[in-house]
């Protein structure tokens, strides 16, 4: 794991996502965890390479292109900072990476970020699956439950319908590439039965991520001029979650953003 140095330039409070892109400097990169910034904020976060093959001295800047991995690499964070299951994070996530040069043919730098836009400007119908065709989001919908192979893998919830429909349309592109990963009886088992999502989804809901400013879970809130955030995480059987509260003067802490995942999924578990 690294760290990069990131700046809010904007006038209004920034939320960077666990999974999200940050493209170009030495090499891609992808957040380890959900950051709050706000206006005019400079930190430190934590990332992790998803490029191996490239090492470019003198390029330190990262752009943000609104850009999420691909769940197989996006869920090697879902256990953590530490990692829960220890060892050699980063080159897990390598590994992950690397799971499409197999599957679709080398990039020269092993780079996620090439296989993703190899997918998205397929031009001779290699590419089976398009964005065009996810569902439109319901009015006031802050979430959604992904699965694969009947059984769910994620949910993602945010704090506003606003904040949702930003992010949706990233999530559903980046999954798409994870089906390539899957095998043909797998993707031929059909649609994940509904019940499943709402219990999966029921699962996280009954998590309890402790109170804002107190007790064990609230390890660091930090500040951001008027708005404070702080990162929660939970883990009950199968299931894990992360994500970030914020609080603002006169208002109940909420969930800015949480991620669910199912860890006994196939695509969690693949070696």
């Amino acid at each position: 794991m690294a760290r990069l140095t990131v700046t809010n330039n904007g006038p209004h409070p920034a939320l960077l996502l666990e999974g999200e892109l940050l493209e170009g400097g030495q090499q891609h990169r992808t957040c380890a965890r959900d950051v709050v910034l706000g206006p005019g904020e400079t930190r430190y976060i934590d990332t992790f390479c998803v490029e191996a093959g490239r090492w470019e001295a003198g390029q330190t800047t990262h752009r943000r292109e609104a850009r999420r991995a691909p769940l197989n690499v996006w869920s090697e964070l879902a256990n953590g900072i530490g990692g829960a299951r220890g060892g050699n994070r980063q080159g897990r996530i390598w590994e992950r990476v690397s799971r499409f040069d197999n599957a679709r043919g080398a990039s020269a730098t092993s780079s996620l970020l090439q296989h993703m836009d190899w997918f998205k400007d397929d031009k001779e119908g290699r590419n089976r699956f398009d964005a065009a065709d996810t569902p439109n989001p319901l009015e006031g919908q802050r979430g959604v439950v992904i699965g694969l192979g009947q059984q769910p893998l994620l949910l993602e919830v945010f704090g506003t319908c606003t904040l949702f429909l930003r992010h949706y349309r990233q999530l559903v592109e980046a999954a798409l590439l994870d089906l390539e990963l899957l095998s043909p009886h797998v993707l031929a088992s059909g649609p994940m039965p509904g019940q499943r999502a709402r219990d999966f989804a029921a699962h996280v809901q009954a998590m309890d991520f402790g109170t804002f400013d107190g007790g064990a879970a609230a390890v660091v809130v930090r500040d951001h001029g008027a708005l404070r955030s702080r990162n929660v995480s939970c883990a009950a059987g199968a299931v894990t979650a992360a994500g970030i509260a914020v609080a603002l003067p006169r208002r109940r802490p909420q969930l800015a953003h949480l991620t669910g995942w199912n860890t006994q999924h196939r695509l969690m578990e693949m070696a």
